[in-house]
């Protein structure tokens, strides 16, 4: 199973098989509930290894990001549509979309020792767009 992110509405961000390690979707009701809320939220959260461009063939996503994680609210680039497609088999299988993503965390480790760095990315729906998110699946091949 591999996964592929791509964040469109400023500085292109993409990732494939190759830097995802690890994704989850969430659908978050207050712990307080006692019944379905309608105060709710969707969540994407990414693990990925950090591949850099040498020679700037291509756009660094990780840097990208960062610098989206930084943006203020007042800023329109700070939402952004995320659309993160599961693969299996070669065929997309499921697809999370929400387009008004922002950056909830995001964070970088760097280990000089194995000269692997990996990323968290944390990233929310805007809360009044909540009914935008789609969820997508029964692709051909699943």
């Amino acid at each position: 199973m591999g996964f592929r992110l791509e964040v469109t509405g400023g500085d292109p961000i993409k990732f494939d098989e190759r830097a995802i390690i690890n994704a989850e979707f969430s659908s978050l009701s207050p712990h307080d509930s006692n019944a379905r809320a309608t105060d709710y939220g969707m969540e994407l959260k990414i693990w990925g290894k950090m591949l850099f461009s040498l020679g700037g063939q291509e756009s660094d996503s990780t840097l990208n990001v960062s610098k989206w994680s930084r943006l203020p609210s007042e800023d329109a680039l700070c939402y952004r549509s995320a659309k993160l497609d599961v693969i299996a088999a070669g065929n997309v299988v499921r697809q999370f979309e929400l387009p008004h993503a922002f950056v909830m965390d995001y964070t970088e480790e760097l280990d000089d020792e194995t000269g692997v760095g990996t990323f968290y990315l944390h990233m929310k729906q805007k809360k009044d767009q909540t009914r935008q998110v789609k969820l997508e699946g029964g692709f051909a091949g699943e």
